[in-house]
């Protein structure tokens, strides 16, 4: 109320009209924020890494694959081959290693001008130190559970692939007496069950911080190197592979990467139901 000067006349002063919000609005921005963080989360680094048809990086390879294949036995006798590694480029076996007495076997002709490289050198010492590894792994498990007395052999399987995007992917492949286990996704650090019944071991790894270290910086790391090495110096004489070469852990990666699918889905209709109460 206003009272007009020298008229006794009081008048009434309009207020400025305040827009009421919905109190819902913060609360979904803070939701749909949280969603979007959510999603970002469960994405696969599958998802992430792909580029579409055309935007390939100067200077990529294409889809090429470098694999490792490690078999630790440590009952075998002395003098015996307790630790092997067989190495694969696009599927095609062209070394075999035996960790234990430091021996290498080329299996084909690139086999031979990988042995002369000082990349194999790298990779030598890289491979031993991998099967001293994993033989005390085995052994630290054997020792810490009873369920695994009855495992006498470890066998792991390492690859890292490049795209022809130029993003490259890394993981590992573990089991135990010829049956592989577990999977773990060097990207997102991700341990995934392949055998019904080794979620005890899934548990036991996963919690690890030296196993989940040694895996992530064997893969994302030393393939990775070496991969790009070898693309460098043979890459005319590599062959791209077609659609059907892809290894089985790389099969096994794209159907993980697809369980995300519903959930990711889930999340964005939440959101979306909350901005419509709005």
């Amino acid at each position: 109320m206003e009272k007009w000067a020298g008229t006794g006349v009081i008048r009434s002063v309009p207020q400025p009209r305040v827009t009421v919000r919905p109190r819902c609005l913060p609360m979904a921005s803070t939701v749909g924020a949280a969603l979007v963080l959510a999603v970002l989360a469960q994405l696969s680094p599958l998802f992430l890494c792909a580029a579409p048809a055309g935007l390939s990086r100067v200077g990529t390879f294409g889809p090429h694959s470098l694999s490792y294949d490690v078999n630790i036995n440590p009952n075998l006798a002395p003098g015996q081959q307790w630790c092997t590694v067989q190495a694969q480029v696009d599927q095609k076996t062209f070394l075999s290693y035996d960790c234990g007495m430091d021996k290498v076997k080329s299996l084909s002709a690139l086999g031979g001008k990988v042995n002369a490289t000082v990349t194999w050198e790298e990779q030598n010492t890289a491979l031993r130190d991998m099967g001293q590894m994993l033989k005390q792994k085995l052994a630290d498990i054997k020792a810490e559970n009873p369920r695994a007395r009855d495992l006498l052999t470890l066998e792991g399987r390492m690859s890292c692939a490049r795209k022809s995007s130029g993003c490259t992917s890394a993981s590992w492949l573990l089991g135990f007496n010829g049956q592989m286990w577990l999977y773990f996704n060097s990207d997102s650090q991700r341990w995934t069950e392949v055998s019904p019944g080794s979620n005890w071991m899934k548990e036991m790894w996963k919690n690890d911080r030296d196993m989940t270290e040694f895996l992530y910086r064997s893969s994302m790391g030393d393939c990775k190197t070496w991969l790009k090495k070898f693309l460098e110096q043979w890459e005319e004489e590599l062959e791209s592979p077609g659609p059907s070469s892809m290894s089985p852990d790389r099969v096994f990666e794209g159907s993980t990467a697809s369980k995300h699918v519903p959930s990711i889905l889930l999340l964005i209709l939440i959101y979306f139901i909350l901005l419509a109460l709005c």
